[in-house]
């Protein structure tokens, strides 16, 4: 903005004005006059055919909505001048608009259309790359396609992006950009660019002498890799030998060195890259000349790396150094048993020297790499000799430093040390601060449990975690103890710990943890002690009564329990518990109050067997030996991710298995597809196809439970029509979807964007009434349906009467791409006979899509950018021996499916032979992007004749390949009908 205040008098003004201001309402109100102001010149600007503005004022005008944008208040107008700006052919003004269109503009916006072929007149413009106006307009282009990154900003001009970054006439500058702008985009939709064929044109930029395009490419390459791993695999040799370059060689221009180290933000890159694929240093001996060549060049990287790096007096070069050889640790670590055992045994006695330094920096780093180390199989005896020092570190000053410690005393615990490092976690839980505290005492008891020789110890560790820090002993730490101890009955386990916890709960200031664990323990085996002095029944009742008036209604109601229990074993402590359950038979607390009536009353209702055998002690537990702090661990692992929005290396291996279930769970929903629509439909199969069909609508979750032998379903002669119904309802507003002899099923919907309205009419045609009638809708994960109809028509049941209607109602939303219709099954009675017919609901992806009109060279451009076998969907399909000979009217016939059916835009001017008909669309849905934004995915579709053949081609092409499937499928369909 100093540019242009000194440039502006009146921007300056009114910029010191708002600095000036004494109070927000006196800057709200010097806004609120300017925006007036500025609303007024654009009206009046308009009214005169945009002439009235000269270019100074308009610059003037935007900046200053700019600005007040900036400051955080609403700007909603001015965005036809801000189009006009961008257009211009003037640099200055240029620039302004594109800063304004980055910032006032987002994702959706009806304006971007208008701005669309700007952007691209400017991606595109040609010239030597040595003139300074043609890298200004592809600067200003490329940042604004970064910043605002809509889902029809990215279709349309991607292409271009890619090209500018291809070129060799590109100068380096703008090819960083187009390198960081393209890895935007694709971080926006991970389906944009094929890896098999964008791997060729990376490898050819990762042979550029130029570091700083080098630099740019990576961090493309790094968000494209953790996408499609394997399509990028092939670069790995590139890689090396960049890095080689860097670390053997030291290969650098002046202008990339850092304090002596050469571009050390390259090298981090290149290393994170390698992290990728934790088998590259596999079988070595079987690989080929080529591949082990480059694996010793790898090897002698690392290797180089951690030999020869060591602490600078400079601290920004020791800070460069050290972050490239962790990330060299990290490498071998992620290689795990794969790698050289050298190298590992390297890094550990490097991350030993680092966990010892002074510097809190590199001993955090030092610890928590040595942590994911030390999981490595074999590699628990080395990390043992560094016990003493990360105990050391369990003490420091910087709370972050220690709960790193603390983690990797997690790691490194076994059967020999355990007692010895449980002991150093308790005593150092008493100065712990309030921040870790909670994590240090779930990990104590597991360590605890986990590696506990006798369990004595283990009940002992606990009470002693409860009595430092019983705050923070969550409830399932606590249930774990008693689970333990009930399912142990061997030895003395279960009386020791009875006794043990009647000694802690002694005393009246004892910790309410304290006091349920003890409840619930003596209640179950106090009497095993009840002989020993001082632990009698009756002294068991009054240390745990004592507490009464101390502890919360959950830890009552825990007591209550026992004290019946307490009275059922001994005589005298029944006159002592009787009172205190009368007193709390009108407790406010319904639990507590419930509990006290039933015990009281327990003895009047039943025999003292029965009472004997209810209040018994408890049955085993069932184990599940995962406890609270390993579900807590594996929520923390799962919430991970690094903050550029790329894969994280350390739970790949679970991000993959997530993969491999989603992909499953997607092509079983794939495979349901449109089954009633995508069947053959000849007329001489008709009675066999309709049997298939049957049996396809019938996999739908609400059509799949076996049904009784005197259950009628839908007949077979009826069947051809409801298929033939079913699909005319697909393109059309409204229709019968159902009709025989006793019901007919009509609906009518309508659509705007990504909701719908479906009206469901079932007409009884029979002569008597239609009882226990039902319907029931499946809820697919990919729509959201909200139903309302006829009392009783979802729930148990109603009655249709003679030539009456029942009516349900169902509002409809698109959260995904989806190519299945949601299923209906309806149930009724009718003279004594039950009816059940299982149904779909013409709701298709089609009926979300909003026409979208494209000139030639914008829908042949998308055409293009869209090929690829994962985004096209093609089918041919002959005409039917009855149907009418493909010609002129025929083609009219098609192009009103493709418009009217399928809610597509004609493209005109694109079809090279009157036999073709283009269209586009946007397929709209309700889902949101990580900017709030609603999600679309544009669709074009080509229906091409042969007339000679009497046959159709369809082909559908999308960045998504459900809506590519879906689109293709209905459109067979309705040129069959037609």
């Amino acid at each position: 903005f100093a540019t242009m205040a000194s440039q502006a008098r009146g921007l300056q003004n009114f910029i010191s004005d708002l600095r000036n201001a004494k109070s927000k309402e006196e800057e709200a109100n010097r806004v609120e006059k300017e925006l007036a102001n500025i609303r007024k010149k654009f009206t009046e600007s308009v009214s005169k055919g945009g002439t009235s503005l000269s270019s100074y004022q308009r610059k003037k005008y935007v900046w200053k909505l700019v600005y007040i944008y900036v400051l955080g208040y609403d700007v909603d107008f001015g965005h036809s001048e801000i189009v006009s700006l961008v257009s211009s052919n003037k640099f200055s003004e240029k620039q302004v608009g594109y800063v304004a269109l980055s910032l006032l503009l987002r994702a959706g916006d009806a304006m971007l259309t208008m701005v669309i072929s700007s952007v691209r007149r400017d991606l595109t413009v040609t010239g030597p790359s040595s003139i300074p106006e043609i890298d200004a307009a592809h600067s200003l282009a490329l940042c604004c396609i970064a910043n605002v990154s809509g889902l029809e900003l990215i279709q349309t001009l991607h292409v271009e992006v890619q090209r500018l970054l291809i070129s060799p006439d590109t100068s380096p500058c703008i090819k960083k950009k187009a390198a960081l702008c393209l890895l935007r985009l694709v971080r926006t939709s991970p389906e944009l660019i094929p890896g098999k064929e964008f791997a060729p044109r990376i490898a050819t930029l990762l042979q550029d002498r130029h570091l700083g395009i080098l630099t740019s490419v990576m961090s493309l390459l790094i968000g494209l890799a953790t996408q499609h791993e394997k399509a990028y695999e092939g670069l790995i040799p590139y890689v090396v030998h960049i890095l080689g370059m860097l670390v053997l060689k030291k290969a650098c221009a002046r202008e990339y060195l850092y304090y002596r180290t050469p571009n050390p933000w390259l090298q981090i890159k290149l290393i994170k890259f390698l992290q990728l694929y934790p088998n590259a240093v596999c079988s070595t001996g079987s690989a080929s000349e080529g591949n082990k060549q480059y694996l010793a060049q790898l090897l002698s990287i690392v290797s180089k790396i951690l030999s020869e790096t060591d602490v600078s007096d400079s601290i920004n070069k020791s800070n460069a150094d050290h972050a490239i050889l962790f990330e060299a640790v990290n490498l071998i670590i992620i290689w795990g048993r794969n790698g050289p055992s050298n190298l590992r045994e390297g890094a550990m006695r490097l991350l030993g020297k680092f966990i010892s330094v002074r510097e809190p920096n590199i001993r955090y780093l030092g610890l928590m790499t040595m942590s994911r180390l030390a999981q490595l199989e074999g590699s628990a005896d080395s990390v043992k000799k560094y016990q003493a020092t990360v105990l050391v570190s369990l003490k420091d000053a910087d709370v972050s430093v220690r709960r790193r410690a603390l983690d990797l005393l997690f790691v490194m615990c076994d059967t020999d040390n355990a007692e010895r490092i449980v002991d150093e976690l308790v005593t150092n839980l008493t100065v712990a601060d309030a921040a870790i505290r909670e994590e240090m005492v779930l990990k104590i008891a597991i360590l605890a449990e986990k590696y506990a020789t006798d369990l004595r110890w283990y009940v002992d560790t606990i009470l002693k975690l409860i009595a430092i820090a019983g705050d923070f002993v969550s409830d399932s730490i606590w249930h774990r103890v008693v689970q333990i101890v009930t399912n142990h009955p061997q030895g003395d386990l279960q009386a020791y710990a009875a006794g043990t916890l009647l000694v802690a709960v002694g005393p009246r200031r004892s910790h309410e943890t304290a006091v349920r664990v003890a409840a619930y323990i003596l209640g179950e085996f106090g009497f095993l002690i009840a002989e020993r002095p001082g632990m009698s029944g009756e002294d068991q009742f009054r240390i745990l009564h004592q507490h009464w008036t101390t502890v919360g209604p959950t830890t009552r109601a825990i007591l209550i329990s026992t004290y019946a229990k307490l009275a059922n074993l001994y005589e005298e402590c029944r006159p002592l518990v009787a009172p205190v359950l009368a007193r709390n038979r009108n407790s406010v607390d319904v639990e507590i109050q419930q509990r006290s009536s039933e015990y009281a009353a327990m003895r009047e209702a039943f025999s003292l067997e029965a009472v004997e055998d209810l209040l018994r002690e408890m049955p085993p537990f069932e184990d599940k030996r995962q406890s609270a702090l390993e579900k807590r661990l594996q929520e923390k692992d799962s919430q991970e991710g690094t903050q550029s929005g790329d894969k994280n290396v350390w739970t790949a291996a679970r991000d993959d298995t997530t993969k491999q279930k989603a992909a499953a769970n997607g092509q079983h929903n794939a495979s349901n597809g449109l089954q009633a629509v995508e069947e053959e439909q000849e007329d001489e199969h008709d009675e066999q196809e309709a049997e298939e069909d049957e049996e396809k609508n019938s996999e739908s979750p609400t059509a799949n439970a076996p049904e009784p032998d005197n259950v009628i379903g839908i007949p077979k002669e009826v069947i051809p029509a409801m298929r033939k119904a079913f699909s005319n309802l697909c393109t059309s507003s409204s229709g019968v979807l159902f009709e025989n002899q006793l019901l007919q099923v009509g609906l009518k919907h309508e659509y705007n964007g990504c909701q719908g309205k479906v009206q469901v009419f079932f007409g009884n045609l029979s002569g008597s009434s239609l009882t226990n009638f039902k319907c029931d809708v499946d809820q697919p994960g990919h729509l959201e349906l909200k139903m309302q109809g006829t009392p009783g028509l979802l729930e148990s049941g109603c009655i249709v009467a003679v030539r009456s209607q029942a009516k349900l109602l169902i509002l409809v939303e698109v959260k995904a791409p989806f190519d299945d219709a949601p299923a209906m099954r309806i149930s009724f009675e009718s003279d004594g006979e039950r009816h059940v017919y299982p149904l779909r609901l013409p709701i298709v992806a089609t009926c979300f899509m909003d026409p979208l009109i494209l000139d030639a060279g914008a829908f042949m451009q998308r055409w293009k950018s869209l090929d690829g076998q994962e985004r096209e969907c093609q089918e041919v399909v002959k005409a039917s021996q009855n149907s009418t000979p493909i010609d002129e009217e025929c083609m009219l016939r098609i192009a009103r499916i493709i418009t009217e059916g399928l809610k597509f835009g004609r493209c005109q001017g694109c079809d090279p032979t009157p036999w073709t008909i283009s269209g586009a669309a946007t397929f709209r849905t309700g889902a949101k992007d990580s900017n709030g934004n609603n999600i679309n995915v544009g669709c074009l579709v080509r229906v091409e004749a042969n007339p000679q053949a009497g046959a159709y081609r369809v082909t559908t092409r999308t960045l998504h390949p459900i809506c590519s499937r879906a689109v293709k499928n209905v459109a067979i369909v309705s040129i069959k009908l037609a």
